[in-house]
């Protein structure tokens, strides 16, 4: 059963003693109580406190029907002749469609907004509650050892200032999603945590209250636990195989951008909810090659610091700052940043590191394919095949590596990796018979019949060639 709720109510008072004034809800048994009008206010509006403790406490303690009458239990009421005492709820219950009131139809987890969410005319209990320490004390100070730390890690400046964007991105705006996720690889101790500790602690408090964390087993889970934050963190994402590796980066799509709007949360032996797709991802990588990305990306952000261990006590050192006034002083520089030109939901800078992820994320299959077709050599040195895709396959074969055999769909992944089109099935009038061809970018500017006549053979028997181009 929907938990029930006031819908902003305003408050009206009736003297004890007064025998002619009676509660719309009955003869007082307080001397002032809570009665809701019969109109509902916008959502926008303020709660009253009171309110919003009652609905804070069943969100939290996961109270059902029965167990919630002490919580919603102020005040107790008299209704009716016989002067029964029921629960403030119950009364409430009682009376909810006289008062057009709405139910809250279930609960969410929607970072930035209020104790309430409204979705589609409906009502949900939001789970969030923002951790961010409080700043207004807080004056600007020198943050230039953490800079100088994070100029090491990543020493080119453009891709410093989009960390940084992000950083104070997330911290000053909780409700819109960055549309992309963040690798960071280096060695191992080279001081990648403690350049994101002060972002983690200025968005999710000494507590780290909104922060998520999961390893490679982790995203396998059915329980949706981790999903609940505002920063996700994967931690020493690795996948030692390219097939592995691809199926990782699918199944971090829906998490990392938006669509989808919201995501499932399942949790053991709950009902479980819809939370709003706002989390912004990080993931930490001591491995070259992670994770597989295509060449057409637009979901990571990836940087490799070549930096070496951190020294212990420089490490020490920058820690001890940090707990003892560090983090609010770089939580006051990030909140001050102005990020006007940050664009969220565009694709996210190209790498030096990305472009190796591209290259060597691929199947050695697919790596010797691409180098076929860069090279213009073999089956591709007329920039145009055709099917059936399996005699290439075997004509690739023959010079692959040894042990190693051409799948059809690594020539294909091998296809788009290089950039080549898909002109899907054509046919001309001197060849009615449809086949499915890829070209080189530099061919788009002829015609599909064209395409298709120069899949044939000339009447010498010899494959008809290009403009401009010879065999």
């Amino acid at each position: 059963e929907p938990i029930v709720i006031h819908q902003t109510p305003v408050l009206e008072t009736w003297a004890a003693d007064a025998p002619n004034e009676r509660s719309p809800h009955g003869i007082l048994a307080r001397p002032f109580v809570a009665a809701v009008q019969d109109r509902v206010v916008d959502l926008d509006a303020r709660v009253l406190e009171l309110e919003r403790h009652h609905v804070e406490a069943v969100l939290q303690l996961g109270l059902f029907r029965h167990q919630r009458p002490a919580v919603f239990d102020p005040e107790r009421h008299v209704t009716g002749k016989s002067a029964r005492r029921i629960e403030a709820s119950v009364c409430y219950d009682e009376n909810r469609s006289a008062a057009n009131a709405r139910l809250l139809r279930g609960i969410t987890y929607a970072a930035g907004d209020g104790v309430l969410v409204s979705r589609d005319g409906d009502v949900y209990g939001n789970r969030w509650r923002d951790a961010r320490p409080d700043l207004s004390g807080v004056a600007a100070g020198d943050v230039s050892r953490w800079l100088d730390h994070c100029r090491v890690l990543v020493p080119e400046e453009a891709e410093l200032n989009h960390c940084l964007d992000v950083m104070a991105f997330k911290l000053q705006n909780p409700r819109v999603k960055i549309n992309h996720a963040v690798l960071h690889g280096g060695d191992e101790g080279s001081g990648k945590d403690t350049m994101w500790a002060p972002a983690i602690w200025a968005v999710c408090g000494p507590g780290l209250k909104n922060r998520g964390l999961v390893d490679n087993d982790g995203l396998t889970s059915q329980w949706g636990y981790a999903l609940e934050s505002e920063i996700l963190i994967l931690n020493e994402l690795k996948e030692p195989d390219a097939k592995e590796r691809r199926t990782l980066a699918n199944k971090l799509k829906p998490i990392i951008a938006a669509p989808p709007e919201t995501l499932p949360i399942n949790r053991k032996g709950l009902h479980p909810y819809d939370m709003v797709n706002r989390m912004m991802v990080l993931a930490f990588t001591n491995d070259p090659v992670p994770i597989s990305i295509s060449s057409g990306d637009r979901r990571w952000f990836c940087i490799w610091s070549a930096a070496g261990r951190m020294p212990a006590d420089e490490a020490q050192a920058m820690w001890t700052w940090y707990r003892n006034g560090g983090f609010e002083t770089i939580a006051r520089w990030l909140a001050d940043r102005d990020v006007s030109k940050f664009n969220p939901s565009a694709p996210p800078m190209w790498t030096e590191f990305k472009e190796n992820l591209i290259e060597n994320g691929m199947s050695i299959a697919e790596s010797y394919i691409v180098d076929q077709i860069r090279a213009k050599a073999g089956e591709f040195r007329r920039g145009i095949i055709a099917t059936p895709f399996f005699k290439i396959c075997e004509s690739l074969n023959n010079g692959a590596p040894a042990g190693v055999k051409i799948p059809q769909a690594a020539l294909l992944h091998a296809l788009k990796e290089a950039g080549w089109i898909d002109r899907g099935k054509v046919a001309s009038a001197e060849h009615p018979g449809k086949r499915h061809i890829y070209i080189a970018p530099e061919l788009m500017k002829h015609s599909k019949s064209a395409l298709r006549n120069m899949l044939e053979p000339s009447s010498d028997g010899n494959v008809i060639g290009f403009p401009g181009r010879t065999a």
